[in-house]
């Protein structure tokens, strides 16, 4: 079985591509989950398919990859303000973001998660820069079945032809809950970019680009388990809100259904 989880994420290294996923904070481990996701996200309603897999080289430290294909992406708007007007467009579309990294633990109850995003190919015009994520974290086994977890995050990015976006703090949070074979969890991350992106482009004086910014994601994911020739294996739905206001149309919502095996 590790030799299987292995093969695959020496593949996920090299060839996958992902947006970034609201993973629970945990200790490290082996396993490999694939889904299907449809999201709105600022009138754009897209379609992908995710791939994430984790493999434990040690009980204290394991390697990681999201991956990621976006199918479909599409927008369409209507408007009667004094004339009618129908717009319709499909996106580009293709890979997204890679993200792979390490998680390891320094103590029982102590880590450090080490993330490199790269930029991504056509599926997704956003964040298309290097980026270096330090994640400290922190575990509490509440009981047997319920663990809590929590992270302070810092990215900072690689300057990309005299661009250079600004470093972004964030704290994340998240529960599982285990009762049986069924597995619950609640992740929340709030991030904040602390200093503005500069244009080096421009003179000194006319470099700052005003882009600081303040938001959050919360991801809610059900799953039960089953024993399927030895391998235990789970199907679940999961729903994400992120960007925006929670109420407001603006809000991005993101909804997936997923298989893990581990």
């Amino acid at each position: 079985m590790n030799k299987v989880f292995g093969c695959i994420l020496s593949i996920a290294f090299a060839a996958s591509f992902a947006t970034e996923s609201l993973h629970p904070v945990m200790a490290p481990a082996t396993q490999l989950g694939v889904q299907g996701t449809v999201e709105l996200d600022e009138d754009i309603y897209s379609g992908d398919m995710e791939v994430s897999a984790e493999y434990a080289v040690h009980p204290r430290l394991s390697l990681y990859v999201d991956g990621a294909f976006r199918f479909l992406s599409y927008s369409y708007e209507y408007s009667t303000e004094g004339y009618i007007h129908n717009y319709c467009n499909l996106h580009v579309n293709g890979f997204n973001e890679t993200y792979v990294g390490a998680k390891g633990l320094i103590l029982p109850y102590l880590g450090l998660n080490l993330g490199w995003q790269f930029p991504p190919g056509e599926g997704s015009q956003k964040n298309r820069f290097h980026r270096l994520n330090v994640e400290p974290f922190s575990l509490l086994q509440v009981s047997k079945n319920l663990t809590i977890g929590t992270a302070f995050r810092y990215n900072t990015f690689l300057e990309d032809q005299n661009f250079k976006p600004g470093d972004e703090i964030g704290f994340k949070a998240s529960l599982v809950w285990t009762p049986a074979r069924w597995e619950f969890s609640e992740v929340f991350l709030y991030q904040a970019r602390i200093e503005e992106s500069e244009n080096r482009n421009l003179d000194k004086r006319y470099r700052n680009m005003k882009d600081k910014y303040r938001g959050m994601k919360m991801k809610f994911d059900a799953m039960r388990y089953f024993n399927i020739a030895g391998i235990s294996t789970g199907f679940g739905l999961n729903y994400e809100i992120h960007e925006g206001t929670l109420f407001g149309f603006e809000t991005g919502h993101r909804v997936g259904i997923e298989m893990k095996i581990r």
